[in-house]
């Protein structure tokens, strides 16, 4: 991973435009600018250029389409976690971590008089004992109620929600009691 690499993916747009991508696998500039209705067409197709130039999205077909090419992205191969070596997964983790850091950060420095409580903001943290298999039923049940929520169109009351899922082993080393 390189530091334009970092930077790239970094920027709110373009997570958005990954995580579009993410969703729904592949898509167009229209297709992503139907769900990112708020970015300017011509600052989407800014960001799209420049996780294309980074190699975080890649063309998957390109459609001629009335005397134009439209091109279909989707992630790059690598940003989909196809074995990154160790220090490169570590890196994006951290970085990840950081740019949430960032994004409460900003929160609080944008408006001194924020109200938590009325925004919803929570943090949380649980320790679960499951198996493999009930952690991925878990993962599942989660998946679906998110993937339900993340197709709603932008409209009057609908704010932008940052929901944040992260997993890691408990540093007790108590992976396996019994």
């Amino acid at each position: 991973m390189n530091k334009d690499f970092i930077e790239a993916i970094m920027n709110p747009i373009r997570q958005r435009i990954i995580q579009y991508l993410t969703v729904h696998e592949k898509g167009s500039t229209g297709e992503i600018h139907m769900e990112l209705s708020d970015v300017p067409k011509a600052s989407l197709y800014r960001h799209t250029k420049t996780l294309l130039e980074v190699g975080a999205i890649e063309v998957a077909e390109e459609k001629k389409i009335r005397g134009t090419t439209e091109k279909i992205y989707k992630l790059a191969s690598y940003s989909m976690g196809n074995n990154p070596e160790q220090e490169e997964l570590a890196l994006i983790i951290q970085t990840s971590l950081l740019s949430i850091m960032g994004s409460f950060q900003r929160y609080f420095a944008a408006n001194k008089e924020v109200d938590p409580v009325k925004d919803m903001l929570a943090v949380a943290a649980s320790t679960l004992m499951l198996t493999d298999e009930e952690f991925m039923e878990v993962l599942k049940e989660m998946g679906q109620i998110i993937n339900k929520s993340a197709q709603n169109p932008p409209e009057p009351g609908r704010r932008m929600r940052r929901f944040t899922l992260i997993s890691s082993p408990c540093e007790e080393g108590t992976e396996d009691v019994i």
